[in-house]
């Protein structure tokens, strides 16, 4: 199996786990206390120890594989949603890192309750909040935006196969309707962790 293949597959799982994570973000618009209790159930999913090792496997998988192709890629001469992935994906890979590892610090060695005060705490306070609004807002746009640009490439790899006339106009479309998605999920969910809807 090509790196390729590898790192959409681990990509795809990644995704449906997003869906999980940032709809129950979305659910904070109903305040913390709906946030918390839809996490409780979602939880049940991720956090059951082989989908757990599975998550952790792909996002290791995800980064590597990434940033391998991203090198091996190069920047030059690509077109701009080529450049858009590659750096929308470096970013998330370093957020990962970053993001995985506090979590992880956080259930077994600081003993913090990983629920929404721990995203919204740093997001109001002065002056962490500094660091911490762009960090997630560059998170969120930056998923959608590499699953546009992921989409968007693999409708041109198949509408070369299956259909050499393509669906050129469709596929842009679809991608810009995929980086809108994420641009008014990122602003209800910031919303929500900086006590824009209600006090924190």
């Amino acid at each position: 199996m090509k790196l390729k293949q590898i790192h959409r597959i681990s990509g795809i799982i990644i995704a449906v786990f997003l869906v999980l994570h940032l709809s129950n973000h979305l659910f904070a618009l109903g305040g913390p206390a709906l946030h918390i209790t839809v996490m409780k159930y979602f939880r049940m999913v991720y956090r059951f120890p082989p989908v757990e090792v599975l998550l952790l496997l792909c996002v290791t998988i995800q980064i590597f594989s990434g940033l391998r192709l991203v090198f091996t890629k190069g920047f030059r001469k690509q077109p701009l949603y080529v450049i858009a992935q590659a750096v929308s994906g470096i970013y998330l890979s370093l957020f990962l890192i970053n993001h995985v590892r506090a979590v992880l610090l956080a259930r077994y060695e600081w003993h913090v309750e990983t629920d929404f005060y721990f995203a919204s705490g740093v997001a109001v306070h002065y002056p962490e909040k500094l660091f911490f609004i762009p960090y997630y807002t560059l998170s969120v746009l930056c998923a959608f935006t590499h699953i546009a640009c992921a989409h968007y490439a693999r409708s041109m790899e198949l509408a070369t196969v299956w259909s050499p006339s393509g669906g050129n106009d469709r596929f842009k479309k679809e991608a810009f309707w995929i980086f809108g998605t994420g641009v008014v999920v990122t602003a209800l969910i910031m919303g929500s962790l900086t006590g824009l809807f209600y006090p924190l």
